[in-house]
């Protein structure tokens, strides 16, 4: 769905656009009709729109400054304009704003209609390209991180690695690429006795853009230096923190701890993983799901299977969260709730 905040100071011409668009074919939401521009600026505080639609002649404040002002709230907004000027000057100055379209009333329902469908059109375009370039940063981010790991854990001396370093940060245009990508080498890799210089590094690296270069190879160095146990044990831990944190996310995996977490190979943090704990990764996201049904069954014995599944990570069925619990207690849910009254009971 998509949102809309209706703006006209007339509410016989609110009531007639509510009534004229058959929003919810248009897949169209309308989050609030305001009656100034003042209005509708509170209302985008509490619920910001995806598109404007408003009459430009308004009380206090004109629509096309109401659009400018909400544009530098929320920059891909989508902006409609209903105005009684057919002028060039009104018109133009719309298209400076950012304003998609210009319509002049009276408009009939069609031309209102094909303006909003353009609108979400534009808005899935730009949303997809949001979700483009946040995939796009977040690879590029975990291609320099393992490539920074790797010159740590390589043989190079001290003066290879940071010619090795300069080579990768002339390959990167934007500094702060440089600084997410320091932040996960040290925060997935230091040691249990690091924290204090790893927060300094942290700082150091979010104030200071011009010496990012030096600090990321004396980091490695340090981190090199220091040894790798206690750094595998900490990013399980890390791993672990997270799972507890986050088990009831049913897009939970492997895969996207090593892309979103720690920013490291997937089947190498597997593997580490598993020599640390003793489980896989998969059994042990399993065991805390089915520790925290437990929790819930004893919590609350209104809940219904499907509920505890969902609230666990385990999707809406019922069937499949059945299973899983009777491989993993022994039990039904319904068992293992009767047998807590039992218990009850008894006591």
């Amino acid at each position: 769905m998509y949102k809309l905040l209706l703006v006209d100071d007339e509410p016989i011409i609110r009531e007639g656009l509510e009534r004229m668009i058959d929003w919810e074919k248009l897949s169209l939401k309308m989050t609030a009709s305001c009656p100034n521009a003042i209005a509708a600026l509170d209302s985008m505080t509490d619920d910001m729109p995806d598109i404007l639609l408003t009459d430009i002649r308004l009380p206090g404040m004109t629509g096309l400054e109401l659009v400018q002002r909400a544009v530098a709230l929320h920059p891909m907004l989508q902006c409609i304009v209903l105005s009684g000027y057919d002028t060039f000057q009104y018109a133009q100055e719309a298209l400076k704003y950012g304003v998609i379209e210009y319509l002049l009333k009276p408009c009939d329902q069609e031309e209102l209609e094909n303006a909003l469908r353009r609108a979400c059109t534009n808005i899935d375009k730009n949303r997809k390209k949001v979700l483009y370039l946040y995939d796009e940063r977040r690879q590029r981010i975990k291609s320099l991180v393992d490539s920074f790991n790797a010159l740590r854990e390589s043989g190079l001396n001290a003066d290879q690695i940071k010619r090795q370093v300069g080579e990768l940060v002339k390959t990167v245009e934007d500094p702060s690429l440089l600084q997410e990508t320091l932040i996960a080498v040290v925060t997935g890799s230091m040691g249990s006795g690091q924290t204090e210089w790893g927060m300094n590094v942290i700082t150091d690296a979010l104030r200071d853009r011009e010496s990012l270069e030096d600090l990321i190879v004396r980091s490695l160095l340090r981190l090199r230096k220091e040894g790798g146990a206690a750094r595998s044990n900490d990013f399980v831990q890390q791993m672990l923190a997270y799972m507890n944190a986050h088990y009831a996310d049913e897009a939970l995996s492997l895969q996207y701890i090593a892309d979103n977490v720690v920013y490291m190979n997937a089947d190498y943090i597997g593997r580490e993983f598993t020599r640390s704990v003793g489980q896989k990764f998969s059994s042990q996201l399993l065991s805390i799901r089915m520790e925290h049904a437990k929790l819930l069954i004893r919590s609350d014995p209104s809940l219904h299977s499907y509920e505890i599944a969902e609230k666990v990570g385990l999707g809406e069925n019922p069937h499949y969260f059945s299973q899983l619990f009777r491989k993993y207690t022994g039990m039904t849910p319904k068992d293992y709730r009767k047998q807590l009254d039992e218990q009850t009971g008894q006591g």
